[in-house]
């Protein structure tokens, strides 16, 4: 090996050195184990069109109720039953279509806020209320991260509708421009 391919070894292998140390020093490190438990698991009870719209998901060791996948079916029953529905897209999306009594709040804007924050821009949704998290379809994961925000907010019944917008006007449910 010549001295530029050992010094090239050297400088990068003292990079990832110090990029691995500072992201472990970070606060906002990145791991470097993905792990999402159950972010994207459908219970096993929609494959049996069943699904207790009640189960709750659970307690985590941060502190906050995990949110629960559900199917179309029972995101349905929930819009039946008066469930508040939350879009995760972006205003001029949700303007182009949403369900039907479905409330705004933009993942890309709410990320970044504040657990205050976040508790202020959701005040007028009682804790107590079942929220379901939504975006455009199944390829969309802001529902997802959406949920897991206000459960961390300290709402502790969030459910996450994977179809999303497509596949509930491809059903036929309830939407409004």
């Amino acid at each position: 090996m010549n001295k530029t391919a050992k010094e090239f070894f050297i400088i990068l292998s003292a990079s990832i050195l110090i990029g691995i140390i500072a992201n472990s020093l970070s606060s906002k490190g990145i791991g470097l184990i993905r792990d999402d438990g159950n972010r994207y698991a459908i219970d096993t009870a929609a494959s049996k069109k069943e699904f207790d719209i009640k189960k709750r998901g659970k307690l985590n060791k941060a502190g906050f109720y995990e949110p629960v996948n559900i199917p179309v079916e029972a995101a349905k029953q929930l819009f039946d039953e008066n469930a508040k529905f939350i879009d995760g897209r972006e205003a001029f999306e949700f303007n182009e279509g949403r369900i039907k009594g479905a409330a705004n709040i933009p993942y890309k804007e709410f990320k970044d806020k504040t657990i205050e924050e976040k508790m202020e821009i959701m005040k007028d949704l009682k804790k107590e209320l079942i929220l379901v998290s939504y975006c455009s379809s199944d390829s969309c994961e802001m529902s997802i991260d959406n949920a897991y925000e206000m459960a961390k907010a300290g709402y502790n019944d969030v459910k996450i509708y994977l179809g999303g917008y497509k596949e509930w006007n491809k059903m036929g449910y309830p939407t409004e421009k």
